[in-house]
C-alpha cells in the first residue's frame, strides 16, 4: 500500500501497488513516485515511506532492481538508512479443535527457553471470528535459535521439509510447558527474516524527518522494535507533516 499526501488536500490510497522509484524535483519542490513496473503514480508533496529497505542493495536481490530512494541523491541519510540490522524470528501458528482449557491465561512469555520466547492466543483478538470450540495460537521463537536455522539453511526460501522440521521443534517446547498441550489440527511455520530491528534510527523524534524534501521514514526502526514503536513513529511523521501546513497535530 502506498499513501500519500498530494496538493489540493486530497489523500491518495493505491493498494497492491510497490513503490519502485521515488525521484525528488527541488525545482518544483515535490515528489514523482512510480510503480516497480515503472507506471507513473504522479507528484506529490509529501511522502511517508514505511520500508526499512527504502534504500537497501537487499530490494535489488528481489526484484532485480534499485531500491526505490537513490541514496547518492540523499548522501547524508547513507549510513543510517541504508542497511538497519534486523532480529530473526520464526513463528508457528497452531490450531485446536478446542480450547486449551488447562492454560489459564491468553500469553506468557518464555524465559529459560533456547527455542521459543512467547506464546499468544490469536483467538483473543478483539473482533476475532473464532469457530465454535476450536482455539488458535501463535508462537514466537528466539532470535538465537532463528539465526541458527536461518544460517544452516541459508538465505534461499526455506523448503517445506525444512519448515515443517521448524514446527515440530518449536512446538514441542511448547508442549514441554507441562500444560497438557493436545496435538493440533493445523500447523505451520512461517520464517520471519526481517522481523525485528536491532536498532532504533529515530532518536527523540521517533521517526526520520527530511523538512526540506517533505519526506518522513516511519517504522519501528525508528522508534522500538514493536507495534507500538511503529504507531508512534507514524504519528510523529504525521505531526511533521501537520507542522509544516501549519496545522495542529492533534496527535
Amino acid at each position: 500500500m502506498q499513501i500519500s499526501v498530494s496538493r489540493g488536500w486530497c489523500v491518495v490510497s493505491k493498494f497492491g501497488v510497490t513503490i519502485g522509484k521515488m525521484d525528488w524535483l527541488q525545482d518544483r519542490s515535490s515528489w514523482s513516485l512510480a510503480s516497480l513496473d515503472g507506471k507513473d503514480l504522479g507528484s506529490f508533496d509529501f511522502v511517508v515511506a514505511t520500508d526499512k529497505n527504502i534504500a537497501s542493495q537487499k530490494v535489488s536481490g528481489l526484484t532485480g532492481k534499485p531500491p526505490p530512494l537513490d541514496l547518492s541523491v540523499f548522501p547524508h541519510l547513507s549510513a543510517m538508512i541504508q542497511d538497519i540490522p534486523v532480529r530473526p524470528c520464526f513463528a508457528l501458528m497452531l490450531a485446536f479443535s478446542e480450547p486449551l482449557a488447562m492454560v489459564p491465561v491468553q500469553g506468557f512469555s518464555f524465559y529459560n527457553s533456547d527455542s521459543l520466547s512467547w506464546a499468544f492466543c490469536d483467538s483473543s483478538k478483539p473482533g476475532r471470528h473464532v469457530p465454535p470450540n476450536s482455539q488458535s495460537w501463535v508462537l514466537r521463537s528466539t532470535t538465537e535459535y532463528a539465526s541458527k536455522v536461518i544460517d544452516s539453511m541459508g538465505p534461499r526460501k526455506p523448503s517445506a521439509d525444512a519448515l515443517a522440521k521448524v514446527a515440530e521443534e518449536l512446538f514441542r517446547e511448547f508442549q514441554a510447558t507441562g500444560l497438557n498441550i493436545p496435538q493440533p489440527i493445523f500447523m505451520k511455520a512461517h520464517r520471519w527474516g526481517g522481523a525485528f530491528p536491532a536498532i532504533s534510527i529515530g532518536g527523540d523524534d521517533k521517526c526520520v524527518w527530511e523538512k526540506n524534501m517533505k519526506l518522513a521514514i516511519c517504522g519501528d526502526f525508528c522508534a522500538s522494535p514493536s507495534v507500538e514503536g511503529a504507531v508512534l513513529s507514524g504519528m510523529s511523521g504525521a505531526s511533521k507533516i501537520l507542522g509544516c501546513l501549519n496545522l495542529p497535530s492533534g496527535l
